[in-house]
């Protein structure tokens, strides 16, 4: 077997000691192959890549993609760096040539900002005019890729690769095999490659689809949204080109406009857009036809386009579109409809529902669906198999499917129209295909493991600091994609595998467990805390116990107190991860275990080489800047009552997405039915009867942003909602609920992400709204989910309170959690109470194990005190331990295959109440005194302040081309190099590797500093 990756983290010596009880073993027996198999408890192991092939993810799941006997898998090399740290992520399609011996691969993921390992000049490449295909003089640190396979030898030979600044998804053949066809996304163009000899070239003039402005320029304006023209254009994303299909002669294209809810037909002998079709208009009250994605086109005998099937992934329809009349028959298929495959006779088109784990077949004569595959296990009632590509064996009996949500690849027998088999993958494949002779596949995945990220993103000058070869360890930068070619297993073989893949998504855990079912009752409070993008030695690697590296730590116990004492008087976890990577996806796997294939391919885009152009943030209960869960229209208009496209624009006539449907949102999202499955947390705690309240969970980034005094309103900006230390008080709504679900379960007066406000403020907000939901109904909710982000960082120059650097937005955060658990522990209900406190996501910071390792805690009378656990737990285990003490239903396959957090608890309670410690740097200008009463009380613990090394005005400065307003919109590699210099000084060398045997020498004095420096002022 090849080796799935280069081993990318390091282990110290007695990690290494722990992991040499891994055993992956091949046995042959009868002939038969069994698979890769490990020796112990994956509750024992750290995140990474081992030998055999398996990895284990933050997810909770293993990865085993040459499992099936005679596969062989690679990472999608660029040769640009000898480490491998600028090859290629984001997988996302493959196109087989008529003639069978050229594999296409193409990458629509995050392809930037990577440097050369010498000097650190960063690779650049030229971009294409569109009109002359020539070299312009822009360029560029984008580049996705076009990989070029020779198939001829029966093996994945590479004869080229190509860069394309910006793609998405779509990729096609001419029929003749002598041209390939490749959108271009945000760029809203397709680019055109003829075969010159053994090479392919570009073919001028690229196909302009007339949306942007500025088309014909190497790079476009991004400006050619659906909304273009009209009074809300402001709130509306560019244009965005998905999937492509031609017709049989090769003279017709069809493209699906992504972000403008229609196709283009263009002409390919003259390049021309002859037609655009729009599936959906602006001020229609019917949703049908939003978000196109993938196309497929029926051609009459002589080969001409006939109709054309696209798959809209809002609204869970297929649309037929006649391409002469362009008459419209909207053909109702299962939830988010993803990739569309038309059979050879053209008489059948699969598609394939990316949450509902389904195919659906439709006849193309009647334009209906005749048939629904399931593709779950027999009697499986959870989702989250993430069906997202597929494809035909040449006698069309069998289709293959990737489950993207199970890293593997479904076989289904269409005689009988069931799942035959499975094929474990590598980590999110997103596409298949079958050689001419039928005997084997080739399968693309998005991802692999990011491994340890010790510079968090930061390239230094050589010689200085840790990072000499310049490596973009940015977590994103960090996962690479890769291609496995797999011999067609058959009978025994088929069926081994098929249990290797139940094995690596953990259906054998699928069992009580002993503690959690003792604690069921026992704990009917729970307390969810959201936090953003810390890794594990960031803030606590200078703890005495655990597996944490020092030199890391950015924000010491001085900084925050509560980080580290809530993890020493309770459970330290040094073997958390957050399975989600930013906080695209991460709000995903915080809120209901999973993410879904529309977040997982547009996501990796949006923070990658689109940059928040064209597509938009669309995973926290917006879509293209609009909350869905609010009305088109209301009697007393307001950023809290109506959408912003309505306030932009009240004739309605920009009115888009109708209804509440969030094309994000997993399957069975804010359906309160005693039977539904699916949704989020908070539904499951809803249908099970249990009273929930949110807090700034999810949230509206767009009423936030103004060029004045953040306490009152913005003349430049009407719609600015002014922040107030008291916000009830003053009457001052600060956040519509964000789903449907949560409307009447939300405190509207607690603000979102802005990182202008302190999260004090937020904590005052939650304990005066949770103190009259007491006065009212006797108790607290079930279930509170609070979003307290002021870990974040930013808007240090407008930031109020005096809170205005990181060092002292992290310890407003410590504090305002340490505060928390103070007040619920001295209330009544403590003895039933439970706190979890995670981060969505840790891609803002160093990790010596891996760059999604990070702090997490549980916080109950019923926690053990003073321990450390080093059991491998991840996001979905803590959303399983709440849904299972609460007695809740599970969300989907992930949770409910999760191990809960069992090695937290005790069966004996402690009632003992916390007491907060005061950061000392709160106590102290520029810090606004009336900020923290408790800085007056000589009798609450402080700890000593330190010397911050910039005031705000540096921040500001060193900051000032970051936007801080939106969720991630920034250059998080600069940002992360302004964090270590802004706090260590610019004098301060990034730290040399070190290895366990140092940590632990260096244990006592560890031991002797933390004791000392945890002593209160």
């Amino acid at each position: 077997m090849n080796p799935i990756a280069p081993l990318r983290f390091f282990r110290s010596k007695w990690v290494s000691l722990l992991l040499g009880t891994l055993v992956c073993f091949t046995i042959v027996t009868l002939g038969v192959a069994t698979l890769p198999s490990l020796g112990f408890s994956i509750q024992q192991a750290l995140v990474g890549n081992y030998s055999g092939d398996v990895s284990v993810l933050p997810t909770g799941k293993i990865i085993t993609p040459t499992a099936a006997p005679g596969s062989t898998f690679q990472i999608l090399s660029t040769g640009l760096r000898s480490d491998g740290t600028a090859d290629a992520n984001g997988a996302v399609a493959t196109a087989l040539s008529p003639d069978a011996k050229t594999l296409l691969v193409l990458t629509s993921g995050y392809n930037k900002s990577f440097r050369n390992q010498t000097n650190g000049e960063s690779l650049t490449y030229p971009v294409l005019d569109p009109v002359t295909g020539q070299n312009s003089t822009v360029t560029t640190d984008k580049a996705e890729w076009i990989f070029v396979y020779d198939l001829s030898s029966n093996k994945l030979v590479k004869k080229q690769q190509i860069n394309i600044p910006n793609t998405f998804n779509g990729i096609a053949w001419s029929p003749d095999g002598q041209k390939f066809y490749v959108s271009a996304g945000i760029d809203d163009r397709i680019y055109v490659y003829r075969a010159v000899g053994n090479k392919y070239v570009p073919d001028t003039p690229f196909i302009l689809l007339g949306h942007n402005s500025n088309q014909t320029a190497p790079f476009p304006s991004y400006d050619g949204g659906l909304l273009k023209g009209t009074p809300a254009a402001t709130a509306n994303p560019g244009a965005v080109v998905a999937g492509i299909a031609l017709s049989k002669d090769g003279k017709t294209l069809v493209a699906a406009n992504f972000e403008n809810d229609s196709i283009s037909v263009i002409n390919t002998a003259t390049r021309q857009v002859t037609k655009e079709i729009q599936l959906f208009k602006p001020g229609s009250n019917v949703a049908s036809g939003e978000f196109p994605f993938d196309v497929a086109i029926v051609s009459d005998s002589s080969g001409a386009g006939l109709k054309t099937y696209v798959s809209s992934q809002r609204d869970d329809e297929v649309l037929a579109v006649n391409l002469s009349t362009a008459k419209i028959v909207r053909i109702p298929v299962d939830a988010q409809p993803n990739k569309i495959l038309l059979s050879d006779n053209q008489h059948r088109l699969y598609v394939a529902n990316g949450n509902s784990d389904t195919v659906s077949v439709i006849d193309t004569n009647s334009d209906r669906v005749v048939q629904t595959i399931n593709l779950a296990r027999p009697k499986e009632r959870y989702k989250g198999s993430i069906p997202n590509s597929l494809a035909l064996s040449p006698d069309q009996k069998t289709l293959y499917v990737t489950l993207a949500g199970e890293n593997a690849v479904a076989v289904v027998d269409l005689n009988q129209n069931r799942v035959t088999g499975r094929i474990p993958a590598g980590w999110y494949p997103n596409s298949v295909t079958v050689s001419s002779n039928n005997k084997t596949l080739f399968v693309v995945n998005a991802k692999d493991n990011a491994g340890p990220n010790p510079s968090g993103g930061r390239s230094t000058p050589a010689g200085i600091a840790r990072n000499t070869s310049f490596r973009n360890d940015y977590i994103l930068a960090l996962q690479k994609a890769g291609i496995a070619q797999i011999p067609l297993p058959q009978g025994r073989t088929l069926d081994i595998l098929s249990q290797q893949v139940d094995k690596n998504n953990g259906f054998d855990n699928r069992r009580p467990d002993r503690i959690m079912k003792f604690l069921q009752g026992k704990i009917k409070h729970v307390v969810y805390i959201i936090k953003e993008n810390r890794t594990y030695d960031q803030v606590l690697g200078d703890l005495p116990i655990g597996n944490g590296d020092p030199a890391l730590t950015l924000f010491p116990q001085s900084i925050s107190p509560n980080h580290h004492k809530l993890a020493t008087d309770f459970v330290t976890f040094d073997n958390f991860y957050d399975s989600g990577s930013i906080s695209g996806d991460g709000w995903g796997w915080s809120t209901f275990g999973q993410t879904t294939d529309y977040t997982e391919k547009t996501v990796s885009v949006l923070y990658g080489n689109a940059g928040f152009s064209g597509l938009t943030y669309d995973y926290e209960g917006q879509n293209r800047n609009v909350v869905v869960a609010l009305p088109q229209t209301a009697s007393n208009p307001s950023p809290i009552t109506t959408r912003l496209t309505t306030l932009l624009d009240p004739s309605g006539s920009s009115s888009i997405l109708p209804g509440d449907k969030d094309v994000s949102a997993p399957l069975g999202a804010n359906n309160l039915a005693p039977t539904a499955i699916g949704g989020y947390l908070w539904d499951a705690a809803l249908r099970a009867g249990k009273t929930v309240r949110g807090y700034g969970v999810l949230c509206d980034l767009v009423y936030y942003s103004t060029s004045s005094d953040p306490t009152k309103p913005d003349p430049n900006n009407p719609l600015y909602i002014p922040l107030s230390p008291t916000p009830f008080a003053d009457g001052i709504p600060q956040s519509p609920p964000m789903k449907p679900s949560l409307k009447g379960n939300w405190d509207i007066y607690f603000r979102g992400y802005d990182q202008k406000y302190t999260d004090i403020y937020s904590f005052n907000e939650w304990k005066r709204d949770v103190e009259a939901y007491v006065q009212q109904n006797g108790t607290l909710p079930n279930l509170m989910m609070m979003a307290m982000d002021h870990d974040h960082f930013g808007s240090f120059g407008s930031a109020v309170a005096g809170v205005n650097t990181p060092e002292l937005q992290m310890a407003d955060n410590d504090y305002a959690v340490g505060a928390l658990v103070d007040y619920l522990s001295h209330r009544p209900e403590w003895k039933e109470t439970a706190v979890f406190v995670i981060e969505d996501d840790a891609q803002d910071g160093p990790d010596h194990v891996d760059a999604h390792r990070s702090i997490a805690y549980v916080i109950s009378p019923y926690t053990k005190r003073g321990a450390l656990v080093s059991s491998n737990y991840n996001t979905v285990s803590m959303i399983r331990t709440m849904e299972d003490l609460l007695g809740i239903g599970y969300i989907g396959i992930n949770d409910a295959n999760a191990q809960p957090m069992s090695d937290a608890f005790t069966r004996q309670a402690d009632l003992t109440p916390y007491q907060a410690i005061v950061p000392g740097n709160l106590c102290q200008p520029p810090v606004d005194p009336n900020l923290v009463p408790a800085c007056k009380n000589a009798n609450v613990p402080k700890s000593t302040a330190v010397a911050i090394q910039h005031d705000n005005k540096w921040w500001a400065k060193a900051t000032k081309d970051f936007n801080f307003e939106e969720v991630d919109d920034l250059d998080a590699q600069a940002f992360n190099r302004v964090l270590w210099n802004g706090i260590k000084g610019n004098n301060v060398p990034y730290p040399v590797e070190r290895n366990g045997t140092d940590l632990r020498q260096n244990r006592e004095q560890l031991l002797k500093t933390y004791v000392a420096s945890n002593k209160p002022a």
